[in-house]
C-alpha cells in the first residue's frame, strides 16, 4: 500500500486524519508538525505522497515545502487548509499541488483526493518518461532532426542538425527559416509548398549550403504533427546526409561512360584495323610492282609510314578500351617516349612546356608497351590540369642502382629505371597524399576526374614488378617517381627480309572465309600471287560448300562473321578433316567475347589485324 506522511501541527487533527488512512489501508511514515523536519525524512523515507497543511510550527509554510518537495523529490502533496481566500488559492497554485482539501472534511473526500494524486503522479511519471524517451530519441539520433512551423521557421532542432550544417550555436538555427540553408531558396520553397500539399510523410532530395560554404545533399523526409492547442501546424523533418552516396553514384555513373566510351574506341579500332589492313596490303603490292623506280618507291613507303603510325593509334584506342591482350615485352623506354613526345605536346597548352631528359644507360625494361604508354599520358594529363598559367612539364629517366644502403622510395637491392614526370602545377596537400592512388579519389572539380588515372597507373606499374612513389607540396608543383627493373644483356632481333619470303613459291589450297570484300580480295591476291589455290567465301555457309568439294585445304577465317563465327567454322570443318590446318584473324585483340576454343583442330594460328603480307605468308 501507498506510504503517506502526515505534516500537521495540530496534533489532535493529525491523529485524526492518521486514523482514517489507516483505516483505508494507507501506511503512515510519520507524523511531523513542521516542514523543516518532514523534509529532512522525506528525503531518506521516500514516500508515496505528503499531506500537509499550510499553516505549519518553524520558519517555512507548507507551500514553501510542498514547491521543495516535489521539484527536488518528484513526490506528490495534498494541501490541507482551513482557508479557501483568493491569495492563498493563488500560492498554492505556485506550490504545484496534486489536491487541495478544506477543512473539515469527509473520509471519501480525503481518500477521493489521495487517490487522484497518486493516479495523477503515476501519469506525469509515464509522461516525463516519454517525453524524456522522445527527447533522447530527437536529441541523440544519427540523422539531423528538426521541427518547424507550416512557414519552415525553425522551432527546434537537434545536435545532429547543428554539426550537419557546420553551425556554432543552437540559437543561430531557432528562428530562422530552413530555406536559408538551400542553395536555391526558390527550390527550397517549392518543395516545402510541395510537401504541405500532402497528407502523409514526404521524401525530398535537398542540396543545403553548410555554413561553411560546402555543398551537401540530403535525403530529407518531413511529416505533420498533431496540430496544437491553438490550431497551429508543426512539421517534424529527419535529414541524412546523402553527398557521399550521391558521389559513388555520380562515380558509377562517369565509370558507366567510360566503359561506354571504351566500348565505343574497340569498335572503331576494329574497323580501323580492317581498313589499315587493306591500304597496308595494297601498298604492299604496289611497292614489290615499283621496285624499279626508287621515286615511287619512296612515295609508297610514307603511305606504309603513315600506316604504321595509324597502327599505334589503333593500339592506343584499344589499350583505353581494355580491349587490347596485355603481353610483356622488353621495350627501349626511350624510343616510346620520343614517339610520344608530339602526342604529348598535342595533351597540352601551348603555355606548358613539355621537355624530355633521357640519360638512363640502360633503358629496356619489360612491360606492355600499350600500358605504359597509357601511364605517361595518365601522368602528363594529371600534370597539365594542375598548371594553371604558364608551366613546365619534364620528363626524365635515369639508371638507378640500389645496394643495402639505399633508402629511396624503399626501393629493393637491384638495378631499376627511374622515370620522373615533374610538373610546376599547383601540387597535392599533405592530407591527400596517402589517397591519390585509391581508386575514385581526386582532388579535381566535379566532372573533371574520375579519380581512375593514378589508380590505373599504380596498378600497372605493380602488375610490372615496379614502384612509383611522389613528392608535392601546395604551390611547389609535383613529381612522380616510376622505378621498374632494368633489363640487361638486350639481344636485337634482326626483322625478317620481306625477299625471302616472296621469292618462296607456295603450293596448295586456302579457303578464305572473310565478309569483308576489300580485306578478302586483298587476301585472295596475296596469297595467289605467292602460288597458292585460293577460293574465296564471303561467308561460312559458302565456305562449307566450298570445303565439301575438297580433300586437302588450310582455313583462312576471320573470327567475326554473320551467322556462324570462324571458330564454329573450323570446328564444323574438323570434323570430317581432323588434320584441318586453321589461320584465324581478327581485327579484335579479345576474343573472349566469342565461343572458347574447344573441340578445334590442334594446328591453328592467330593473325591480329592489321598484319603485313610477310605476317600473312609466315603465318601461311
Amino acid at each position: 500500500m501507498p506510504k503517506i506522511i502526515i505534516c500537521e501541527d495540530e496534533n489532535i487533527v493529525a491523529l485524526d486524519i492518521k486514523r482514517h488512512l489507516e483505516r483505508f489501508g494507507y501506511e503512515i511514515f510519520g507524523i511531523y508538525d513542521n516542514a523543516e523536519e518532514a523534509i529532512s525524512v522525506i528525503a531518506t523515507s521516500k514516500p508515496d505522497l505528503v499531506l500537509m497543511d499550510i499553516q505549519l510550527a518553524g520558519s517555512m509554510d507548507g507551500l514553501e515545502a510542498s514547491t521543495i518537495i516535489f521539484q527536488k523529490y518528484n513526490i506528490p502533496v495534498i494541501m490541507l487548509t482551513a482557508y479557501a481566500d483568493d491569495i492563498t488559492l493563488s500560492r498554492a497554485k505556485d506550490g504545484l499541488p496534486f489536491g487541495y482539501i478544506i477543512k473539515p472534511f469527509e473520509d471519501r473526500e480525503l481518500k477521493t483526493a489521495i487517490e487522484i494524486a497518486l493516479f495523477r503522479h503515476e501519469m506525469d511519471g509515464k509522461l516525463r518518461k516519454s517525453e524524456e524517451r522522445y527527447r533522447t530519441l530527437f536529441e541523440k539520433a544519427p540523422t539531423a532532426n528538426f521541427t518547424a512551423d507550416e512557414k519552415g521557421t525553425i522551432t527546434d532542432c537537434n545536435t545532429t542538425f547543428i554539426s550537419l550544417l557546420a553551425i556554432k550555436e543552437k540559437k543561430q538555427v531557432i528562428g530562422q527559416p530552413i530555406f536559408s540553408w538551400f542553395v536555391n531558396s526558390d527550390t527550397g520553397n517549392r518543395l516545402w509548398q510541395s510537401f504541405l500539399h500532402h497528407t502523409h510523410s514526404v521524401a525530398q532530395d535537398w542540396e543545403l549550403n553548410k555554413s561553411d560554404g560546402t555543398r551537401i545533399f540530403v535525403l530529407a523526409t518531413l511529416s505533420t504533427l498533431p496540430k496544437t492547442d491553438n490550431n497551429a501546424v508543426e512539421i517534424q523533418g529527419y535529414l541524412l546526409d546523402n553527398t557521399e552516396r550521391r558521389d559513388l553514384e555520380n562515380q558509377l555513373r562517369q565509370v558507366q561512360k567510360m566503359e561506354a566510351i571504351g566500348r565505343l574506341a574497340g569498335g572503331i579500332a576494329h574497323d580501323f584495323n580492317n581498313i589499315i589492313t587493306a591500304i597496308m596490303g595494297y601498298a604492299n603490292l604496289l611497292r614489290e610492282d615499283i621496285q624499279d623506280n626508287p621515286d615511287l618507291q619512296e612515295e609508297v613507303d610514307g603511305i606504309l609510314s603513315a600506316t604504321q603510325r595509324a597502327v599505334n593509334l589503333t593500339r592506343q584506342l584499344l589499350s583505353f578500351s581494355r580491349k587490347q591482350a596485355i603481353e610483356a615485352k622488353v621495350v627501349n623506354v626511350h624510343e616510346i617516349l620520343k614517339e610520344l613526345e608530339k602526342m604529348i605536346q598535342r595533351l597540352v597548352n601551348e603555355n606548358i612546356k613539355v621537355s624530355m631528359v633521357l640519360n638512363a644507360d640502360t633503358p629496356f625494361i619489360s612491360i606492355d608497351p600499350g600500358q605504359f604508354e597509357q601511364t605517361i599520358v595518365n601522368l602528363v594529363v594529371n600534370a597539365r590540369d594542375a598548371i594553371m598559367g604558364n608551366g613546365s612539364i619534364i620528363i626524365q629517366t635515369k639508371s638507378v642502382i640500389c645496394d643495402n644502403s639505399c633508402h629511396q622510395h624503399g626501393l629493393k637491392q637491384g638495378k631499376w629505371l627511374q622515370i620522373i614526370v615533374k610538373d610546376t602545377g599547383c601540387g597535392i596537400a599533405p592530407e591527400d597524399l596517402q589517397h591519390i592512388f585509391e581508386p575514385f579519389f581526386t582532388t579535381k572539380d566535379k566532372d573533371k576526374g574520375t579519380g581512375l588515372g593514378l589508380s590505373t597507373v599504380y596498378a600497372i606499374i605493380n602488375r610490372s614488378g615496379g614502384q612509383i612513389a611522389v613528392e608535392s607540396a601546395p604551390g611547389e608543383g609535383t613529381t612522380f617517381f616510376i622505378y621498374l627493373p632494368e633489363v640487361e644483356n638486350i639481344v636485337v632481333q634482326q626483322p625478317d627480309i620481306p625477299q625471302t619470303i616472296e621469292q618462296k613459291r607456295r603450293s596448295g589450297t586456302i579457303i578464305v572465309a572473310e565478309d569483308d570484300a576489300y580485306i578478302r580480295g586483298l587476301i585472295c591476291r596475296l596469297l595467289e600471287k605467292s602460288g597458292y589455290r585460293v577460293l574465296e567465301s564471303e561467308n561460312t555457309e559458302e565456305a562449307i560448300r566450298l570445303a565439301s568439294g575438297e580433300s586437302d585445304f588450310m582455313l583462312l577465317t576471320d573470327i567475326v562473321m554473320p551467322h556462324m563465327n570462324g571458330y564454329e567454322l573450323a570446328s564444323r570443318l574438323g570434323e570430317k578433316k581432323t588434320d584441318l590446318r586453321v589461320l584465324f584473324m581478327s581485327g579484335y585483340q579479345d576474343r573472349s567475347f566469342i565461343v572458347p576454343e574447344k573441340a578445334l583442330p590442334a594446328k591453328n594460328l592467330f593473325l591480329e589485324k592489321p598484319f603485313s603480307h610477310e605476317a600473312l605468308l609466315g603465318a601461311s
